[in-house]
Protein backbone atom coordinates (compact mmCIF):
# COMPACT_ATOMS: atom_id res chain seq x y z
CA UNK A 1 0.00 0.00 0.00
CA UNK A 2 1.26 3.67 -0.62
CA UNK A 3 1.28 6.33 2.19
CA UNK A 4 -0.73 8.20 0.08
CA UNK A 5 -2.97 6.52 -2.77
CA UNK A 6 -2.78 7.94 -6.19
CA UNK A 7 -6.49 8.94 -6.30
CA UNK A 8 -5.68 10.85 -3.42
CA UNK A 9 -3.05 13.31 -5.55
CA UNK A 10 -2.56 16.12 -7.58
CA UNK A 11 0.26 16.89 -9.42
CA UNK A 12 0.94 19.90 -10.69
CA UNK A 13 3.69 20.45 -12.71
CA UNK A 14 4.92 23.19 -15.57
CA UNK A 15 7.07 21.09 -18.34
CA UNK A 16 7.29 18.20 -20.83
CA UNK A 17 9.43 16.32 -18.39
CA UNK A 18 6.72 15.57 -16.71
CA UNK A 19 4.31 14.28 -18.93
CA UNK A 20 5.46 10.93 -17.66
CA UNK A 21 4.16 11.24 -14.71
CA UNK A 22 0.86 13.47 -15.70
CA UNK A 23 0.14 10.10 -17.26
CA UNK A 24 0.54 7.77 -14.54
CA UNK A 25 -1.10 10.03 -12.10
CA UNK A 26 -4.56 10.52 -14.28
CA UNK A 27 -4.56 7.09 -15.36
CA UNK A 28 -4.80 6.05 -11.54
CA UNK A 29 -7.11 8.49 -10.57
CA UNK A 30 -5.34 11.30 -9.34
CA UNK A 31 -5.55 14.88 -10.80
CA UNK A 32 -2.71 16.34 -13.25
CA UNK A 33 -3.15 20.14 -13.58
CA UNK A 34 -0.44 21.97 -16.02
CA UNK A 35 0.49 25.11 -15.36
CA UNK A 36 2.17 27.74 -18.14
CA UNK A 37 3.97 31.33 -17.66
CA UNK A 38 1.16 33.22 -19.03
CA UNK A 39 3.85 35.95 -21.09
CA UNK A 40 4.61 32.19 -23.12
CA UNK A 41 2.39 31.52 -25.89
CA UNK A 42 4.10 28.59 -26.80
CA UNK A 43 3.83 26.98 -22.96
CA UNK A 44 0.23 27.68 -22.90
CA UNK A 45 -0.21 25.84 -26.96
CA UNK A 46 1.86 23.01 -24.91
CA UNK A 47 -0.44 22.43 -22.28
CA UNK A 48 -3.54 23.05 -24.27
CA UNK A 49 -2.07 20.26 -26.42
CA UNK A 50 -1.76 18.10 -23.40
CA UNK A 51 -4.94 18.94 -22.55
CA UNK A 52 -6.16 18.07 -25.83
CA UNK A 53 -4.58 14.41 -25.92
CA UNK A 54 -6.08 13.43 -22.61
CA UNK A 55 -3.10 14.29 -20.34
CA UNK A 56 -4.18 16.32 -18.04
CA UNK A 57 -7.01 17.24 -16.16
CA UNK A 58 -6.70 21.02 -17.07
CA UNK A 59 -4.13 23.69 -17.13
CA UNK A 60 -3.61 27.52 -15.83
CA UNK A 61 -1.33 30.16 -15.01
CA UNK A 62 1.69 29.62 -12.57
CA UNK A 63 -0.45 32.37 -10.44
CA UNK A 64 -1.22 30.77 -7.02
CA UNK A 65 -2.63 33.54 -5.44
CA UNK A 66 -6.20 33.35 -3.71
CA UNK A 67 -8.57 34.47 -6.16
CA UNK A 68 -6.22 32.62 -9.42
CA UNK A 69 -8.06 30.50 -11.48
CA UNK A 70 -5.33 27.48 -10.89
CA UNK A 71 -6.09 28.58 -7.40
CA UNK A 72 -9.80 28.24 -7.23
CA UNK A 73 -9.14 24.84 -9.26
CA UNK A 74 -6.70 23.27 -6.88
CA UNK A 75 -8.60 24.21 -3.89
CA UNK A 76 -12.09 22.56 -5.69
CA UNK A 77 -9.72 19.28 -6.28
CA UNK A 78 -8.19 19.38 -2.76
CA UNK A 79 -11.60 19.60 -1.00
CA UNK A 80 -13.41 16.72 -3.11
CA UNK A 81 -10.48 14.33 -2.31
CA UNK A 82 -11.02 15.67 1.20
CA UNK A 83 -15.09 14.40 0.51
CA UNK A 84 -13.97 11.48 -0.19
CA UNK A 85 -11.88 10.72 2.26
CA UNK A 86 -14.51 11.20 5.13
CA UNK A 87 -17.25 9.98 3.31
CA UNK A 88 -14.63 6.34 2.91
CA UNK A 89 -14.22 6.98 6.83
CA UNK A 90 -17.90 7.49 8.35
CA UNK A 91 -18.75 4.45 5.56
CA UNK A 92 -16.42 2.53 6.89
CA UNK A 93 -16.86 3.13 10.91
CA UNK A 94 -20.70 2.70 10.26
CA UNK A 95 -20.15 -0.99 9.13
CA UNK A 96 -18.17 -1.12 12.25
CA UNK A 97 -20.85 0.52 14.47
CA UNK A 98 -23.99 -1.29 15.76
CA UNK A 99 -27.19 1.08 16.71
CA UNK A 100 -27.17 1.05 20.61
CA UNK A 101 -29.75 -0.60 22.11
CA UNK A 102 -32.84 1.08 23.49
CA UNK A 103 -35.58 1.49 25.82
CA UNK A 104 -38.90 -0.58 23.93
CA UNK A 105 -41.21 1.91 25.66
CA UNK A 106 -40.09 4.65 23.90
CA UNK A 107 -41.21 3.67 20.65
CA UNK A 108 -44.43 1.45 22.07
CA UNK A 109 -47.07 3.90 21.66
CA UNK A 110 -49.93 1.61 20.40
CA UNK A 111 -51.11 0.90 23.53
CA UNK A 112 -50.70 -1.67 26.20
CA UNK A 113 -51.61 -4.46 25.33
CA UNK A 114 -48.29 -4.67 22.60
CA UNK A 115 -46.24 -4.22 25.66
CA UNK A 116 -46.51 -7.90 26.28
CA UNK A 117 -44.87 -8.44 22.56
CA UNK A 118 -41.57 -10.00 22.89
CA UNK A 119 -39.53 -7.82 20.71
CA UNK A 120 -36.66 -9.57 18.20
CA UNK A 121 -32.97 -9.45 18.37
CA UNK A 122 -33.48 -7.05 15.47
CA UNK A 123 -35.59 -4.74 16.92
CA UNK A 124 -33.48 -4.61 20.13
CA UNK A 125 -30.11 -3.53 17.80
Amino acid sequence: DRRVPIDRMIYTADGPSDVPVFSVVKSNGGKAFAVFNPESEGEFAQNDALLSAGRIHAYGPADYTEKSTTSKWLRLHVRSICDGIVAECEASLSEKVRRAPRHLHDEDTRGSDSRDKVATQEELF
